[in-house]
């Protein structure tokens, strides 16, 4: 074998291995301790790859106001964090609108002193979406908005 021949199986290699996105398990186990948690995928920036939505649901995770949720973008071999947001209840929704290419986002916020539950719109910035939904930029949305649920609620939140 040519030293030319070497070099490209080693580019051959590398570039196929970058194209290969890491465990997402892993990814957050390693990064984020997170080992409870239920997740769903779907295509948020429209590049022919799935993000992939994940839930927390451990007690470390999780608070009054509601549970950690994080989008895991695949970037080479491993995963962009494009959302690590607090206080989220589900239905977590992916919406038919879109900001700075990427779908929007809905999650319930509900819990830590919030009487009333109430859906809000998680809208893309061009780097990340938003952390807390319970502040702006986070909308509250005042009508029924288009969209497919990717976590369910499990149970009904009760109204106080």
């Amino acid at each position: 074998m040519t030293v030319a021949m070497i070099l490209l199986s080693a580019a051959f290699l590398a570039s196929t291995f970058a194209q290969t996105p890491a465990d997402p398990a892993g990814f957050l186990r390693e990064t984020y301790q997170l080992t409870e948690y239920e997740s769903a995928s779907a295509d948020l920036n429209g590049d022919g790859t799935d993000e992939i939505v994940v839930r927390a649901t451990s007690v470390e995770r999780c608070g009054s106001g509601g549970c950690a949720l994080f989008v895991l973008s695949p970037d080479g071999a491993g995963f962009r964090v494009v959302m690590r947001a607090t206080v989220t209840h589900p239905p977590i929704r992916v919406l038919e609108s879109s900001t700075n290419g990427w779908k929007d986002l809905a999650v319930t916020v509900a819990g830590g002193g919030v009487t009333q539950p109430y859906e809000v719109r998680l809208r893309f910035d061009g780097r990340r979406y938003p952390g807390n939904p319970s502040v702006p930029p986070a909308e509250p949305l005042t009508e029924p908005v288009a969209g497919r649920t990717l976590i369910p609620a499990i149970m009904e939140i009760p109204a106080p």
